[in-house]
């Protein structure tokens, strides 16, 4: 039976009924055919064109695998190093967004018979970087092989070993300086504690001396009469009167002091005659 003309209703039914993904079991790799089920699939396998596509694939099988796995692999890691880059996302997820295109290269065509299989190889090779997960299971992260992105890692390898090694030193600097505040506050303490040691005796005699002391003073007292208690002074007592004082004898009065002279006074303290009067003639 003929194709349906391209833009005709036939074309444009088949297209509608053929829209999304089919059953890979009823896909022709060899003739990139997709059947829509098991009675096209096998009208399809007794054409003419499919036989004759299958005996120039007998001829050469090994090369036409070889080709459909090289075709399958570029365009797997092409499309996950576009989607993702370097991070790691699960292998089953992937797959479903690669096998999104109706037109990508199958795997049941490849000389790979699971996922699993082909994201070992993918490790196993360098070509991705593939690590199990407890939750997503098996996962893939495309891996850069550019002489750029080598180069781009040995200097970021570089840098990290520096760091590494600045802080090994750095950690060995502040253990030191720890050790040696450490052993500072040690000695300080211990002077401290010998100066409050060495204050606490000066003020406190030691008990034997106290003892000592105690017994001296018992000697003492047993040898020596008791002390009387002195009798206390009495008051002096002030007068505060208005009576006049009396003046003794042998002192001469206000008055007198007045009359005399300073040289005659000198005199008669001291025992001498006074001068006698000089009569005018």
């Amino acid at each position: 039976m003929p194709k349906a003309e391209f833009g005709s209703a036939k074309y444009v039914a088949n297209k509608m009924k053929s829209k999304g993904l089919q059953r890979l079991r009823w896909y022709c790799q060899a003739c990139n055919k997709q059947c829509r089920d098991a009675n096209g699939f096998k009208c399809h396998a007794q054409s003419e064109s499919h036989v004759r596509q299958m005996q120039l694939v007998g001829e050469d099988p090994r090369k036409y695998i070889e080709d459909f796995s090289r075709e399958f692999k570029s365009a797997f890691i092409t499309q996950l190093r576009i989607s993702h880059g370097e991070k790691f996302v699960g292998a089953n997820r992937y797959y479903n967004e690669y096998i999104r295109d109706k037109e990508h290269m199958h795997m049941n065509a490849t000389k790979w018979a699971s996922l699993t299989e082909f994201c070992k190889y993918l490790g196993r090779e360098g070509i991705c970087f593939v690590k199990e997960d407890e939750k997503d299971g098996l996962m893939i992260a495309w891996r850069d092989v550019s002489p750029e992105a080598v180069r781009r890692r040995e200097e970021i390898r570089e840098i990290e070993r520096a760091e590494a090694r600045g802080g090994a030193g750095e950690d060995k600097m502040m253990k030191r300086m720890v050790a040696r505040a450490r052993a500072e506050a040690e000695a300080k303490a211990k002077v401290e504690e010998e100066r409050k040691a060495g204050e606490k005796s000066d003020a406190t005699p030691p008990a034997e001396e106290k003892a000592e002391g105690k017994k001296e003073g018992e000697e003492k007292g047993e040898g020596e009469e008791e002390e009387k208690p002195v009798a206390p002074a009495p008051p002096v007592k002030l007068s505060f009167g208005l009576k006049p004082k009396t003046i003794p004898a042998n002192k001469a009065g206000l008055g007198k002091m007045k009359s005399q002279s300073v040289f005659k006074r000198m005199r008669t303290e001291n025992g001498e005659d006074k001068a006698a009067k000089k009569l005018k003639v």
